[in-house]
């Protein structure tokens, strides 16, 4: 008898050990270890989330500023005249170099005339000071697929006085670029 109550015993003693969970304090300290480093690297993928967001929207503004820039643009003609002067060839290769580097811009250039002349001769007139630019951005780099032009001949007048100094403002070539298609 005093066998089983032994054997009892001792089976009893290693039911309870294998039953009982060690103290809170020695687990405590190992589940804070973990858990700030979950932590840490959760806020590091965060903050790296974040500045890539930050990182694009700068990026973003200035690619609007850039287009805006160049939007405000425009080449001037002589009287009766269609050709691109020199003076120009500074802000045509900025336009060009914009083009290239922005693979989904559009362009539409804008061909306009002083109110001189008959309504058709202006229109001629205005496509001839459209093309002429494009074909000058064509040449410096610009992707000719995504060059429009149109014109306004004097339909469009940019100073309204009836004379030199507000027609030599009319006869020109505005730029409108576009990230739409």
């Amino acid at each position: 008898m005093r066998f089983s109550f032994i054997a009892l015993a001792s089976v009893a003693t290693l039911l309870a050990a294998c039953s009982s969970r060690p103290p809170l304090t020695a687990q405590a300290p190992a589940a804070s270890a973990v858990a700030p480093q979950k932590t840490a690297s959760a806020s590091a993928q965060g903050n790296s989330v974040n500045q890539a967001q930050l990182d694009a929207e700068k990026l973003a503004a200035q690619v609007r500023q850039q287009r805006a820039d160049l939007n405000a643009s425009q080449v001037l003609f002589d009287f009766d005249d269609y050709r691109v002067k020199s003076d120009y060839t500074d802000m045509l290769q900025k336009q060009a170099q914009f083009m290239k580097a922005q693979g989904i811009d559009k362009l539409v250039l804008q061909g306009n005339s002083d109110e001189r002349g008959g309504a058709e001769y202006n229109l001629a007139l205005g496509q001839k000071r459209a093309d002429a630019v494009r074909k000058a951005l064509v040449l410096l780099g610009a992707p000719e697929d995504r060059i429009e032009t149109i014109s306004f001949g004097k339909e469009k007048p940019k100073a309204t006085c009836h004379e030199e100094s507000c027609w030599s403002q009319n006869r020109r070539v505005d730029f409108v670029h576009s990230d739409k298609h």
